[in-house]
């Protein structure tokens, strides 16, 4: 890996949240060194987070992060069933290093 961040693979890349709770989309990145990570929408490129920080009006939406840990989740409250769909966590590396997490919510 040379010095470059990388993914570990064994976070999870589907995840399934009940309508109207919070859902959890995760990513565990090793060596991020100084670059930051940002949580992006794929559905409409929407830039999310950058590493704690929320970019978006939609206050559902939060960056968590431990110091020191390798875990970088996206927290979605009162999930809608518009949520749904592919969300990337990236680093911001030339060119940017992307893993994908896929959202299904379920619930009436």
């Amino acid at each position: 890996h040379a010095g470059r961040p990388w993914f570990q693979r064994d976070a999870t890349r589907n995840v399934t949240a009940l309508l109207g709770r919070s859902a959890y989309l995760s990513c565990r990145v090793c060596a991020l060194g100084n670059r930051t990570l940002s949580w992006v929408r794929l559905r409409d490129v929407h830039l999310l987070t950058v590493g704690e920080s929320t970019y978006t009006s939609d206050e559902r939406f939060r960056a968590r992060h431990s110091p020191r840990s390798h875990d970088w989740t996206l927290q979605v409250k009162f999930v809608q069933h518009r949520d749904a769909g592919m969300y990337a966590c990236q680093i911001s590396t030339s060119p940017p290093a992307s893993y994908p997490v896929h959202l299904t919510v379920i619930g009436e």
